[in-house]
């Protein structure tokens, strides 16, 4: 069996922001894509088009000396959803946040992401590390 087109894209996102290609990372998106960050912490809030969440991403990836680090475990994917399932570590001046992770991914047609949620399985850690 033949995996999905879309797994494969979805690789290349994650690729992209371990290796701090923002550029390449934002080729993935579509130029109206929204990314939801759930919460009460200062990441939560809609980004909304392709350069506000390469910029969101690379103040991530800034704000924790890119120490970001994303386990992906598994990618299920159809025409219209990917979902990756993935353990993220992420240290920042002295603290570190370590849950798992279900990052939701919708695809346009021509294989873009057009939205995207994250949801954590330790969201009261979350908001304890941000703070």
């Amino acid at each position: 069996m033949n995996e999905h087109p879309n797994i494969e894209r979805i690789k290349r996102e994650y690729q992209a922001f371990a290796e701090d290609n923002f550029e390449g990372l934002g080729d993935l998106f579509s130029e109206d894509a929204i990314w939801h960050v759930a919460g009460d912490t200062p990441l939560a809030g809609d980004h909304v088009g392709r350069t506000d969440i390469v910029e969101f991403l690379r103040k991530l990836a800034h704000d924790t000396h890119d120490s970001y680090m994303i386990e992906v475990h598994d990618i299920l994917a159809n025409d219209v959803h990917t979902v990756v399932l993935a353990h993220t570590t992420v240290k920042r001046d002295g603290d570190c946040y370590s849950a798992d992770e279900v990052h939701v991914f919708c695809m346009s047609d021509d294989g873009l992401i057009t939205e995207a949620w994250g949801f954590t399985s330790e969201p009261e850690g979350r908001g304890q590390f941000w703070f």
